[in-house]
């Protein structure tokens, strides 16, 4: 269990993280006192220290900018920049210098009276040669590695306010299209009934945000997890689990967006998948919250990305075997090969390849170059053919720790 140090207590990180409402007084004191709090995961003294904000009248924790006292591996406060793989350029949609993320995607947040984008979003021939905008997938599956929630430590448990306060911690400070991310991003809170008063204002009070005024419509970003996708009179309408309220799609967006995002979709309802979303809406005049774009990424129930529901079948047989493993996102970094899952607590590192559409020839050619790569590189690797064999068939390499156990015969 890591703990984290407020004063001379000694509390669980893991239930200060999901429950911060339940620990916003000692959150406080923590501020009030001493302006951080410790991190546990390294007991070396100086222990790392936390950041502790103030969320409305709750507190949550962040990293401390350029403490030199390293988070240890598992740790959710670890350095995660440096984990992305590939180089990075100056013309790449998502940037992180100076603690803070700087994104760029391809959608309008501020449009015009008379329908047209605003200069930032124009595709000028300037623009395409000076910074590449990323789609809205990309920025959901950059804000779950900027927060380690694609990283999996082998122990714990992981619930969706836990994501909200990393979420919130890694993107308090971000920029989107050059704009504040407090000022267009919302990321929702999991309901309190206590808070509900609290909660409801800061909701509306974003919304309003989002509606139309003399220079047009001012857009905003709200990201959550989906309860009920339906159709409606004029196309689609979806809610957030999180809140009451319905977001309305056009009939041409509702099928695009079920037929793009098929599988994340069966996340929803689900009691072992979860479906995360994030949307880019406006206010109408007559009050209603009308979507422009989504994007939608299924997760198993810790929150683990997943493209397939084998996918979170592995996952899920993964966790409940304790095991460390890192899920990588092929729309964040620059990596040649992106493997289903890798294996963290294995000397060298496993990587773990989910063959659901084994059979099907480009499919199978795909699979091919992999293996050359990991072949080439030295990397082993496991396979499941879910059409082939159950997934309890499948021999996972034992931890390297456990290895050693067996090795010195104790």
């Amino acid at each position: 269990m890591t703990t984290i140090r407020i004063g001379s207590d000694e509390l669980d990180l893991e239930k200060v993280l999901e429950f911060p409402a339940d620990y916003a007084r000692q959150l406080e004191f923590a501020k009030k006192l001493r302006g951080y709090a410790e991190c546990g995961c390294n007991m070396t003294s100086p222990r790392p220290k936390l950041v502790v904000r103030a969320h409305g009248k709750i507190f949550i924790l962040a990293r401390w900018p350029d403490d030199p006292r390293p988070h240890r591996e598992g740790c959710p406060f670890l350095e995660r920049s440096t984990r992305l793989n590939g180089t990075t350029t100056k013309r790449d949609a998502f940037q992180f210098t100076g603690g803070i993320h700087d994104m760029r995607l391809d959608v309008a947040l501020k449009v015009a009276a008379g329908g047209l984008k605003s200069p930032s979003q124009s595709s000028t021939s300037a623009t395409r040669t000076q910074r590449r905008a990323a789609p809205l997938l990309g920025f959901l599956q950059y804000a779950w590695q900027s927060a380690g929630l694609h990283i999996w430590p082998g122990r714990g448990r992981r619930g969706w306010n836990a994501c909200w306060s990393r979420l919130v911690a890694e993107m308090a400070e971000c920029k989107i299209n050059g704009r504040p991310g407090s000022e267009v991003l919302h990321i929702m809170e999991r309901w309190d009934e206590a808070r509900k008063a609290d909660l409801a204002a800061e909701l509306e009070a974003f919304h309003d945000g989002a509606s139309i005024d003399k220079d047009g419509y001012q857009r905003r970003l709200i990201l959550g997890e989906v309860d009920v996708l339906r159709p409606s009179p004029h196309g689609g309408q979806l809610k957030l689990r999180q809140a009451r309220h319905w977001y309305f799609l056009s009939t041409q967006l509702y099928e695009q967006f079920q037929q793009k995002y098929k599988i994340a979709l069966t996340g929803i309802g689900r009691e072992d998948l979860r479906c995360v979303v994030v949307l880019v809406f406006e206010k109408s005049r007559q009050g209603y919250l009308n979507v422009m774009d989504a994007a939608a990424m299924l997760a198993n129930v810790q929150f683990i990305p997943c493209d397939s529901s084998y996918e979170a079948a592995m996952a899920d047989r993964l966790v409940g075997e304790g095991r460390a493993f890192e899920k990588p996102l092929r729309h964040v970094d620059n990596a040649p090969i992106h493997p289903d899952f890798r294996l963290t607590d294995t000397a060298p590192e496993t990587v773990i390849e989910v063959l659901g559409l084994a059979g099907q020839p480009e499919y199978d050619q795909r699979t091919a170059q992999k293996r050359a790569h990991y072949r080439e590189s030295g990397i082993p690797i496991v396979e499941w053919v879910p059409t082939a064999e159950p997934l309890a068939a499948v021999q996972l390499p034992a931890p390297a720790a456990r290895r050693s156990i067996r090795a010195t015969g104790t």
